[in-house]
C-alpha cells in the first residue's frame, strides 16, 4: 500500500508543484543560478542527514565502487542539472508551465521507444496506440500556439530536458541498489551543483533578487521537491515500483495546466484540454501495459 499507492501519489503531487514553483522563481532569478543555490542547499541537507542515517541503519550500506559513484554523479548531472536546467531556462523564456509539464511527461513514451532499440523489447499494440495518442495530444496543444507567442528556443530546451530525464532515469535503474540511497543522492546533488557552477561561470550572468516570492519558491523546491520528491523517486525506482509512478505520471500535465490556468492565467482552451487528456491517456496506456524487465 505504501510503495504502490501512497508514495507514488505524494510524488506526483510534489512533481506537479515543481513546475509552478519554478515559474515563480525564474521571475526573480536567472534559471541556472537558482538551481545552483537549490542544489547547494540540498547537498548540505543530505550531508547533515548522512551520519544519522548510518546510526539508525540496521545493516551496513552497500559499498559503492568508484565506477558506481561516477555513474551516480552522471545521473545527478542528467536527472538534476541538465533536465531541470533545460526546463527552468524554457520557463524563463516564457514557455507556459503546463506546456513544459506536458512535454516532459512524454518520458515514458520516449523510454519505451528507446527500449526497442537498446534492449530489443517489443511493444504491445495498445502501447503503440498509446504512443500515437500521446504525440497527437501534444500536437493538438501546440499547433494553435505555433503561429506566435510560443518561444521556439523554449520548446527546444524542454525537449532537450526530456531526453536528459529519460537517460538519467534509465541509468538510475541500472545502478540502483549498488549505492546507499542517501549517499547516492548526495553524490548526485554535489555533481549537479558542480555542473551548474560551471554553467553559471561560463554561460549565464547570474542574477538573484532575494524577495519573498523567490525565497518561498526556493524553500519549496529545496524541502518538498529536491529533498522530498527525488528521494521518493529513488526509493520507488530501487524497489522496482517505478511502474506505479509511471502509470500515474499521466496526472501531472492536466494537474499542472489547471493550476497554472488558475494561478498564472495561462490560457487553457477546449482544444488544449482535449490534447492534455489525449496525451495523459497515451502515457497511461504505455506505462500501465508495460512488461517488467529484469535489470
Amino acid at each position: 500500500m505504501l510503495f504502490r499507492v501512497i508514495l507514488p501519489l505524494i510524488f506526483i503531487g510534489l512533481w506537479s508543484s515543481a513546475f509552478l514553483a519554478a515559474k515563480v522563481g525564474v521571475q526573480y532569478s536567472t534559471p541556472f543560478a537558482m538551481l545552483l543555490v537549490r542544489f547547494t542547499l540540498v547537498s548540505l541537507v543530505f550531508a547533515v542527514m548522512l551520519p544519522f542515517a548510518r546510526i539508525w541503519r540496521d545493516t551496513p550500506p552497500p559499498r559503492a565502487t568508484r565506477a558506481v559513484i561516477g555513474w551516480t554523479a552522471l545521473v545527478g548531472i542528467t536527472l538534476h542539472s541538465t533536465y531541470l536546467g533545460s526546463v527552468f531556462f524554457a520557463l524563463s523564456l516564457g514557455l507556459p508551465a503546463g506546456i513544459a509539464a506536458l512535454i516532459v511527461s512524454l518520458q515514458p513514451l520516449l523510454a519505451s521507444g528507446l527500449a526497442i532499440f537498446l534492449f530489443g523489447e517489443r511493444l504491445r499494440a495498445i502501447q503503440i496506440g498509446g504512443m500515437l495518442a500521446g504525440l497527437a495530444g501534444v500536437v493538438l496543444v501546440l499547433l494553435p500556439k505555433m503561429g506566435g507567442g510560443m518561444p521556439a528556443l523554449g520548446l527546444a530546451s524542454v525537449c532537450f530536458g526530456l531526453c536528459a530525464v529519460t537517460f538519467g532515469t534509465l541509468l538510475q535503474k541500472r545502478i540502483g541498489g549498488k549505492i546507499d540511497l542517501l549517499q547516492g543522492n548526495l553524490v548526485q546533488t554535489l555533481a549537479a551543483s558542480a555542473f551548474l557552477a560551471v554553467i553559471c561561470l561560463t554561460v549565464e550572468t547570474p542574477r538573484i533578487a532575494w524577495e519573498i516570492p523567490f525565497i518561498l519558491s526556493l524553500a519549496w523546491q529545496v524541502v518538498m521537491v529536491s529533498a522530498g520528491a527525488y528521494v521518493i523517486l529513488m526509493v520507488l525506482i530501487q524497489r522496482d515500483t517505478m511502474a506505479s509512478v509511471s502509470s500515474l505520471m499521466f496526472l501531472v500535465p492536466p494537474t499542472t495546466a489547471v493550476i497554472a490556468a488558475v494561478g498564472f492565467n495561462e490560457p487553457l482552451t477546449f482544444l488544449g484540454i482535449i490534447g492534455f487528456c489525449l496525451t495523459s491517456a497515451g502515457v497511461y496506456l504505455v506505462t500501465a501495459n508495460s512488461r517488467p524487465r529484469d535489470a
